[in-house]
């Protein structure tokens, strides 16, 4: 399956929520996530998706960020989604 522009942008939305959330003190979980991301992603995509549209690209995201092991996201309500940083074990070698 190929990935276009707004797929992009999505994922770049779901991982931009999840930082933006632990940098302003908040906990990115399964509740929140999806919610604000779909502000950041109406606001890159300037009103060429719809709300439905941005939604379904949303959910595919996350599956695909968590498939490539790029984000932890559980499923349960109360566990906290973090971005994987696939620097950081290159850098931890190096040493």
């Amino acid at each position: 399956m190929a990935v276009d522009y707004f797929d992009r942008l999505a994922e770049a939305s779901i991982k931009e929520t999840i930082q933006r959330l632990a940098a302003n003190g908040r906990r990115p979980a399964s509740h929140s996530v999806p919610p604000e991301a779909r502000v950041i992603m109406k606001q890159k995509c300037r009103g060429r998706l719809s709300e439905a549209s941005a939604d379904k690209r949303l959910l595919f995201a996350i599956e695909r960020l968590k498939e490539r092991k790029e984000i932890k996201a559980p499923q349960t309500p109360n566990s906290e989604w973090t971005v994987i940083d696939s620097a950081a074990p290159d850098a931890a070698e190096a040493q």
